[in-house]
């Protein structure tokens, strides 16, 4: 998988062609990583959002373990609702990216971006991949520069960003500030403006940033993980579905 993310970060740092196709529609992300692991029974295991109507993700509920509580865990959003958020956010961020122009309110859209896309959790599996795509494609596009600490594998974080997304997905009356959080983390995946001294730090209050977004509330949380749980910016959960192969890593 190194390699294979290694080449899609070069062709998207080159072809803004591609970059801009991958930002209409993160399923060709998707596809491109993961359709060598999926079964030939199961071919929407590459490329499909949860909820796909007539395939095996119709219905599937994903949910993790939480870094909050111990031995909780919670859900992402509910399979009927996979698309229509993402159609959303897609939407969402083109817009900003194309009227955007100032450093912090392009930094809050790639928070915004990534939390929300860890919300949705929008993939069977390989959620964090195409997560780490995105944002640099977005970032790109916004002609912010990565800096070399980026890679989209291995996965470069763990607990600190896992703790901000997590509190995103379960407290909407405190998004605001969990978007800065997660903002203050990403920011050293970029150069070019933010790699200045005092330039660090994601805007911590409404007047630093007239960014806002609206976006819907989480699903309740699970006191038991569902047996296809999978969270990429957290422990893996143990154990195997025994109604599908082994998950995709």
């Amino acid at each position: 998988m190194a390699v294979e993310s290694a080449a899609l970060l070069q062709q998207l740092q080159t072809d803004s062609v591609y970059r801009r196709a991958c930002l209409d529609d993160p399923r060709l992300l998707h596809r491109r990583l993961y359709a060598p692991f999926a079964p030939p029974t199961h071919p929407e295991y590459a490329g499909a959002y949860r909820g796909a109507p007539g395939t095996s993700l119709a219905l599937r509920i994903m949910g993790g373990p939480s870094v909050m509580f111990e031995g909780q865990t919670f859900n992402f959003m509910e399979p009927e609702t996979v698309r229509p958020a993402m159609e959303g956010l897609i939407e969402t961020v083109r817009e900003r990216i194309d009227t955007l122009r100032q450093p912090w309110d392009q930094l809050v859209t790639l928070s915004h971006l990534f939390s929300q896309f860890g919300f949705i959790h929008p993939f069977l599996d390989g959620n964090g991949h195409v997560q780490r795509s995105l944002f640099a494609a977005a970032a790109l596009e916004m002609n912010l520069p990565l800096s070399n600490r980026f890679a989209i594998h291995p996965r470069s974080y763990d607990f600190l960003l896992a703790h901000a997304l997590e509190n995103y997905s379960r407290r909407p009356d405190r998004r605001p500030q969990w978007l800065s959080a997660v903002a203050e983390y990403i920011v050293q995946w970029l150069d070019g403006p933010f790699d200045a001294p005092g330039m660090g730090m994601a805007p911590l209050s409404s007047t630093r940033s007239g960014v806002t977004f609206d976006l819907p509330r989480p699903s309740p949380p699970l006191r038991r993980a569902p047996s296809t749980a999978s969270v990429r910016h957290g422990p893996r959960p143990r154990g195997r579905d025994p109604s599908r192969p082994e998950a995709l890593p």
